[in-house]
């Protein structure tokens, strides 16, 4: 089943999702809030999460921070991945505290479980299983997550997982995923608008020659291809969750006429709008 470009766990009461997929797909560079944690369980994964890039097999995971860009590329593994808001950990005198640990700790920790021990890795793969096959509509399914969740983050948050890095370089390449996720906020306010590469440097605070080799290092394309891409997937989510027309979806997703987003729709997915439109609201159907 189709998968939300910059899926947002805030569509659920307890912001979090266990989201079964394959990667069958390039999913652009993207970047959110939420933290997420994804497990192989058949096949490989070849995944980037700030530049860096890792191949996971099954059984084996990869740990993305809140903030962190990242984008995989296409391969046959089946993955399932545990999404979660940091505000699920709140409610007590010193949650923002231990929430910004755990994101400063998930900086500076393995993004991947390549290294950690077997027990670890069994633990892991336990609070999959067990999220698994909760009941959605019992009594303690809310609490049984929250609990699988701050497990979770206790095992992810060890400091076991520290690999050796310069702190000055981890510092540096913070900074400039910060501006890059400045960036992306724009580009997910304004996408809708027409956008300039001079606006996108302004919002990262980098002059616009610096900001497209800043830009293209940190994502591995061009700025206007990104806007591109992301303006296609806004325009996928459209096309399957509601009846509007192609010129209202065109014009939504940021393209300045229906001849032009049929046409780079074309180049981006293999389709038109309206044959993508009754291929995916058909297996809706059938689902």
């Amino acid at each position: 089943m189709y998968t939300p470009f910059l899926f947002s766990t805030s569509e659920t009461d307890l912001h979090y999702v266990l989201l079964h997929k394959k990667e069958t797909e390039a999913f652009p560079m993207h970047w959110h809030d939420e933290i997420e944690v994804t497990l192989v369980k058949n096949g490989a994964m070849k995944i980037f999460i700030n530049e860096e890039p890792f191949e996971i097999k099954a059984g084996e995971a990869v740990i993305i921070n809140s903030g962190d860009c990242h984008y995989t590329v296409p391969t046959d593994a089946e993955t399932v991945s545990l999404i979660f808001s940091p505000s699920l950990l709140s409610g007590t005198a010193t949650s923002d505290k231990v929430i910004a640990e755990l994101k400063e700790r998930l900086g500076r920790n393995s993004k991947s479980t390549l290294e950690w021990k077997s027990e670890d890795r069994t633990a892991l793969l336990s609070i999959f299983s067990e999220l698994e096959i909760l009941e959605k509509n019992s009594f303690s399914y809310e609490l049984l997550v929250r609990a699988a969740v701050f497990r979770l983050c206790v095992l992810i948050g060890d400091e076991r997982h520290n690999p050796i890095a310069e702190t000055s370089v981890r510092n540096e390449n913070s900074k400039t995923r910060d501006r890059i996720a400045n960036v992306f906020r724009y580009i997910e306010e304004h996408y809708m608008n027409p956008l300039s590469l001079p606006e996108a440097a302004e919002a990262s605070g980098y002059v616009p020659t610096y900001f497209s080799r800043v830009f293209k290092t940190c994502t591995g394309m061009t700025f206007y291809d990104y806007l591109t891409i992301y303006r296609i997937r806004k325009a996928e989510v459209q096309l399957v969750k509601t009846n509007d027309s192609i010129s209202k979806i065109a014009s939504a997703s940021g393209f300045s006429s229906v001849k032009t987003f049929d046409r780079v729709f074309k180049e981006q997915v293999g389709i038109s709008p309206l044959r993508f439109r009754k291929q995916h609201q058909c297996k809706g159907k059938k689902e």
